[in-house]
């Protein structure tokens, strides 16, 4: 669902005295005084959010040394690096008439990755130079908790475009400033790349950046996603020789599971792989032993050894549950061998519950029993991803639960 935009202000008509009845709701909320108005939901939930985490209105942005996250590995940086480099060209590739307007120097454009690290900015002399005075500078952290509420840090957290203007920001500091931000998601895997960012001091500022910046947001999905339709076709059309006489079933598919070409295989247009799967590697799935094959730009998928199992024959898939004292340890057994995956306490906790109900349990029911309310359902859906990463497709939805042809055994000590 997408949400509707919600500009910070209606008008430019009298925006002096709209800034200045955002300095007094300002003022009054970090007094404990009674407020004139209340700040918009999302300015108030990201208000309450830096509360909790103590985060203090004084905070200065974090430099490149300091930004969120605080430590990654090797692998990690990379894939961030890749992505913001990823999001730079496509973001320079639609920016149209907001070249025009960056070459005014009435504004300046920044694009940050997932975490709120500013990794590039564009604009004239003048504003880059009152940037710089903010701290507005390639590598510093924007996210909410390095310097509060504010365009960047705060649609990060929403997951949607935002407006940020004046005294909606939680840091002094930014009350000069009129902000609006969007992230940007890559359709091809779901993960957000960054977020794009078009900055006026408040004098300039207008509500149509709202609507800019999300449109400049949805050209550079628009254009992965066009990207992403070529290349599944290029591996329709590569795949060809390495599939015509193959007489057992089989799909293609690219790094992130969409399928290209399929023979025999119940697949709907993705199939979620575990993480870090290889060429070489096999993956135990409900159906038997799978063996990984390279191909360029993708995986040719089919079953390690053909099966000659009777219809009315017992499950050729068992999973044994056992609990430790940090989780659960997973054993998969298939005729074609077996492996062992640790997983930590709350997917355990998921595991056991499937396991006591055949039938299935709904997000909502498995979050009521987790965690005592059904409002958790976010959080349960993206704990059963975490797992089908481990374990493969051994969990279907609708209601969750363990898909057929498998054999269950759960230990809770």
């Amino acid at each position: 669902m997408t949400l509707p935009l919600e500009a910070a202000f209606p008008s430019t008509s009298d925006l002096t005295s709209y800034s200045r009845l955002l300095s007094d709701v300002y003022d009054a909320e970090f007094s404990g005084k009674p407020a004139p108005a209340h700040p918009r939901d999302v300015i108030a939930d990201s208000w309450a959010r830096l509360r909790r985490r103590g985060v203090r209105p004084s905070r200065r942005p974090a430099n490149a040394k300091q930004a969120e996250p605080a430590s990654t590995g090797a692998s990690a940086t990379d894939e961030l690096d890749s992505d913001a480099l990823l999001l730079t060209s496509l973001i320079r590739a639609n920016l149209g008439h907001l070249s025009t307007l960056l070459r005014d120097d009435t504004a300046v454009l920044v694009i940050s990755d997932r975490h709120g690290r500013i990794v590039a900015r564009s604009g004239g002399t003048q504003m880059l130079a009152r940037a710089d005075d903010l701290g507005f500078i390639e590598g510093a952290a924007w996210g909410e908790n390095s310097v509060g509420t504010n365009a960047i840090g705060t649609a990060l957290a929403a997951r949607r475009a935002v407006q940020v203007h004046g005294a909606e920001h939680y840091s002094r500091s930014q009350h000069l400033w009129s902000c609006t931000a969007a992230p940007v998601r890559d359709p091809r895997n779901g993960r957000t790349l960054g977020t794009v960012d078009l900055s006026f001091e408040v004098a300039d500022a207008h509500p149509m950046s709202l609507g800019l910046i999300s449109l400049l947001a949805q050209a550079a999905t628009q254009d992965l996603r066009e990207r992403h339709h070529r290349d599944i076709a290029d591996l329709r059309a590569a795949s060809f020789s390495a599939t015509r006489e193959l007489d057992h079933p089989w799909a293609v598919v690219d790094k992130w599971g969409w399928v290209a070409a399929s023979h025999g295989v119940d697949a709907n247009s993705r199939i979620p792989l575990p993480r870090g799967l290889q060429a070489g590697d096999t993956w135990t799935t409900p159906s038997g032993e799978v063996l990984i094959s390279g191909l360029d730009r993708g995986f040719l998928l089919a079953p390690a050894r053909a099966s000659t199992r009777p219809a009315d024959a017992s499950p050729e898939t068992t999973i044994t549950v056992s609990a430790t004292g940090t989780g659960a340890l997973v054993e998969l057994r298939t005729p074609t061998g077996s492996r062992e995956v640790r997983i930590p306490s709350r997917q355990a906790d998921i595991l056991f519950l499937l396991a006591a109900a055949p039938r299935g349990l709904t997000a909502r029911e498995l979050s009521t029993r987790l965690y005592g309310t059904p409002e958790h359902d976010v959080t349960v859906r993206a704990e059963i991803s975490r797992l089908r990463r481990h374990l493969g497709d051994v969990l279907i939805a609708a209601p969750y639960r363990f898909a057929p042809g498998i054999a269950v055994t759960a230990t809770d000590n």
